[in-house]
């Protein structure tokens, strides 16, 4: 594989890794502005991934090596943020324990004051979207969607990277 595909997997990984450590030191910084952070960031890793791989094969990238290419930046950028969390997560988790009950804190208040859902059945889905959010916060849970999010977003980037910057080589006559 390209040592290309691994530096700037690394480095997307690395920097995604910070930034969610920053949020869970953080007394009071926004998950959605971490969350959209790192998708930049992984947008700007593919596209200069896919860029600099173009450069040194000579200015000619298939629609398929693109792909490939994208998706394993992502992935190699998931496989960072894993060992990250995983690092901080042994050996119990505490290190996530405080955003987790605040994550618990804001879901009960938003169920309580959905005016849809029958007063009977509020402490059942309070408790179901507990589970929820607590499997989020295991190993299991955040690989999976770790991943999930980096192939998804990998993918539907590196499509419109192949459509910007790749050749389609099955027409071209050598």
């Amino acid at each position: 594989m390209q040592r290309s595909i691994w530096v700037f997997g690394l480095l997307a990984g690395a920097i995604c890794a910070l930034l969610e450590y920053l949020f869970f030191k953080s007394a009071n910084a926004s998950g959605n502005v971490m969350y959209i952070a790192k998708f930049v960031v992984l947008i700007i890793f593919i596209a200069f991934g896919l860029i600099y791989l173009r450069k040194i094969r000579g200015g000619t990238l298939s629609i398929a090596r693109t792909l490939f290419s994208g998706i394993m930046i992502a992935l190699v950028r998931a496989l960072v943020m894993i060992s990250a969390f995983t690092f901080f997560y042994y050996p119990n988790g505490d290190f996530y324990q405080e955003k987790l009950e605040i994550s618990f804190e804001q879901a009960a208040v938003k169920i309580n004051s959905d005016s849809e859902i029958k007063p009977a059945d509020k402490q059942m889905i309070i408790e179901e979207t507990q589970s929820q959010i607590a499997h989020q916060y295991t190993p299991t849970g955040y690989m999976l969607v770790t991943i999930g999010m980096s192939l998804v977003t990998g993918f539907i980037f590196s499509i419109f990277m192949a459509a910007l910057i790749s050749t389609n080589l099955m027409y071209n006559k050598t």
